[in-house]
């Protein structure tokens, strides 16, 4: 046992590196106690080790190297206390938003692997779904241009995180006018199905009410593929004596933000409907 210890030996004894005490040197954070006047070697003195223990779990605290400075510098309780409180206060919030993000994810999980086991396409099906929220500028885009400007419009007027990747939130509206006619390739409103704690002026709200859906699913582009299922999904409800009760959704079931081959892109079309 000794008292002046090299920077390798009060690294070894505190479980660091060299490399971090030198930073802690060249900083003004952690320097050392000695330095020899001849060979200019600088060594560390053990009864430093308290000063570089407290560091090190200040550290895995999260602080940064000012906030040690400034708790190190003219330390009392009250002012520990204050700290400790602030990256109390720090944590807990950070621990929210990795709750949120926790779920947020393991809801994209759950719903990618709902795709994987719901994979037929061109195949009407029936599904009794709850009411829905959108978020919507009113706006009818003519082409893929003008859709990522209308998608990144809504996107910036969400708050939550990640919002649009690896869900089946984000679609169009087809008037019930426009199905009924067969007018399929009429523009169309773009839409955010928004989360229920999101706020949201009432000027974007639109409101689709719960209830009956028959539903197709197809592959392909967004607007220029939809024609053949809607024709198919038409045929199926008149010869089944099923009538329409309002616009229609067009979901972007799989896209560009999971995959980029093109015969994994899918959409679902969502007609709301009563049986006759």
């Amino acid at each position: 046992m000794k008292e002046k210890l090299t920077i390798g030996e009060m690294a070894k004894l505190r479980g660091l590196t060299s490399e971090t005490l030198r930073h802690y040197d060249r900083i003004d954070l952690f320097k050392p106690q000695y330095i020899d006047p001849h060979s200019g070697y600088r060594y560390y003195s053990i009864f430093q080790y308290e000063i570089l223990g407290t560091i090190k779990e200040l550290r895995q605290l999260r602080m940064t190297t000012d906030e040690i400075k400034e708790y190190l510098n003219e330390r009392n309780f009250s002012k520990s206390l204050d700290i400790m409180k602030i990256k109390h206060a720090e944590l807990v919030s950070n621990l929210k938003e990795l709750n949120e993000m926790e779920e947020n994810i393991r809801g994209k999980i759950a719903y990618l692997e709902q795709v994987e086991r719901e994979s037929e396409l061109q195949k009407v099906i029936f599904r009794e779904m709850k009411s829905r929220r959108l978020l919507t500028l009113h706006e009818k885009i003519n082409n893929n241009f003008e859709l990522c400007y209308g998608v990144l419009n809504l996107e910036n007027m969400l708050t939550e995180k990640t919002p649009i990747l690896a869900t089946n939130r984000l679609g169009i509206i087809i008037e019930e006018t426009n199905l009924k006619l067969g007018r399929f390739e009429e523009p169309s409103t773009i839409f955010i199905v928004a989360k229920n704690k999101e706020d949201i002026p009432n000027t974007y709200q639109l409101t689709i009410p719960g209830g009956l859906f028959a539903c197709i699913r197809y592959n392909g582009e967004l607007l220029s593929s939809r024609s053949e299922s809607l024709r198919k999904i038409l045929h199926y409800l008149n010869k089944n004596s099923y009538q329409i009760t309002g616009d229609a959704l067009q979901i972007m079931h799989l896209d560009i933000t999971i995959t980029d081959k093109p015969n994994e892109i899918t959409f679902e079309i969502q007609v709301p409907v009563r049986k006759l």
